[in-house]
């Protein structure tokens, strides 16, 4: 999926361009889904790929939204991240290459990944 920049400065909020397409992150503990208890499915909040479903989060205390894995492998895309004097692993949305956030291999069995994302970046879809 391709925009342009103006196009995606009228489809989000200014919160979410910053996040999405400039690679920002909201500061932790403001977001909407940090401590969401409520089941269903995680979409990209720039274009609603299916992303991370409920039963797959956990709470990471770092103040931000963590995951285990992802729905499917296909929906992320990983690229490395030296910004910061650290290296990382950026997530981005396959199909916007939209900024979620990143991925650690501090998370909990059975993955031992921690997908630590930006709640301005999902959207959740809530399920029964």
């Amino acid at each position: 999926m391709k925009l342009s920049d103006k196009e995606w400065k009228e489809r989000l909020s200014p919160e979410q361009y910053k996040i999405l397409r400039k690679k920002k992150t909201e500061r932790a503990f403001t977001g909407d889904y940090h401590d969401c208890k409520k089941k269903g499915v995680y979409h990209c909040a720039g274009c609603g790929e299916k992303l991370f479903r409920s039963e797959d989060k956990f709470d990471s205390g770092t103040g931000w939204p963590s995951f285990v894995r992802p729905i499917d492998e296909s929906t992320i895309t990983y690229e490395k991240d030296n910004t910061l004097f650290t290296k990382r692993i950026e997530v981005l949305c396959s199909n916007c290459m939209g900024h979620l956030g990143h991925v650690f291999d501090d998370g909990p069995p059975p993955t031992n990944k921690r997908y630590c994302l930006n709640s301005l970046a999902l959207k959740l879809k809530e399920t029964a």
